[in-house]
C-alpha cells in the first residue's frame, strides 16, 4: 500500500494498521491553544503582535497544515511556536533565525506546550488507549471494532509523542541543549 497514514489507508482500503510508522495526527486546534499559552506568558497586545507575525514570515498555515507524527512536528511549526513563545530578545532582529532551534529554555518551553496539546488531545477523545483496545476486542460491529482501532492508534501516536518530548525537556534540562532539533519533521 506504501506510505500511507491511517487516514487514507482507512478511506482507501477500509483498514487500520496498527503502529502505522506513517500515521499523523491533523493538530486541530493548536494554535488556538498556542495562544492560550503565549497569553500566559505575555500581555494581551504582545500576544497579538506575535500572532501578526505569523502572517508576515508565511506562518499562517503553519498550524492548520500541522500533521504530528510520534517523531515530531513539522519545521514550520516549531518556527511559528518560536515566533509565539520564545523570549523577547529571540524576537528581536532577523526573526527568520527561529526557524532554527532557540534557546533551551524557548525549546523546553516549545515541547511543554506541544506535549500539553498532546495530552489534552487524548483526553478530548475520551477514555485510555487500553480502555479502547478492550472495547475492540468485546465488539462486535466491524464498523464500531474499526472506529475504535483508528482512535487508539490515534491515541498511540499522541502518546509516544508526548513521551519523546518529555524526555527531549528533560536532557535540555540537564544539557543545556535545544531539544526540538531531534524532533523536526522534514
Amino acid at each position: 500500500y506504501g506510505p500511507k497514514g491511517n487516514d487514507e489507508l482507512l478511506q482507501l482500503f477500509g483498514f487500520v494498521e496498527l503502529a502505522n510508522e506513517y500515521d499523523t495526527f491533523l493538530a486541530v486546534g493548536l494554535e488556538p491553544f498556542a495562544l492560550s499559552r503565549a497569553s500566559e506568558l505575555f500581555s494581551e497586545a504582545e500576544t497579538s503582535r506575535r500572532a501578526s507575525l505569523l502572517a508576515g514570515l508565511r506562518l499562517d498555515a503553519a498550524f492548520d497544515d500541522c500533521e504530528l507524527k510520534a517523531t515530531g512536528a513539522p519545521r514550520s511549526t516549531w518556527f511559528a511556536l518560536r515566533v509565539l513563545l520564545g523570549s523577547a530578545s529571540e524576537l528581536d532582529g532577523d526573526l527568520q533565525r527561529l526557524a532554527r532551534p532557540a534557546s533551551a529554555e524557548t525549546e523546553g518551553r516549545l515541547c511543554d506546550v506541544l506535549r500539553a496539546y498532546c495530552k489534552a488531545a487524548r483526553a478530548a477523545m475520551g477514555g485510555s488507549r487500553t480502555q479502547d483496545l478492550e472495547a475492540v476486542r468485546r465488539e462486535r460491529s466491524p464498523r464500531r471494532r474499526l472506529a475504535l482501532q483508528y482512535r487508539s492508534e490515534k491515541k498511540r501516536l499522541l502518546s509516544e509523542l508526548e513521551n519523546r518530548l518529555k524526555l527531549a525537556e528533560e536532557r535540555a534540562k540537564k544539557g543545556g541543549k535545544a531539544p526540538t532539533a531531534a524532533l523536526t519533521l522534514e
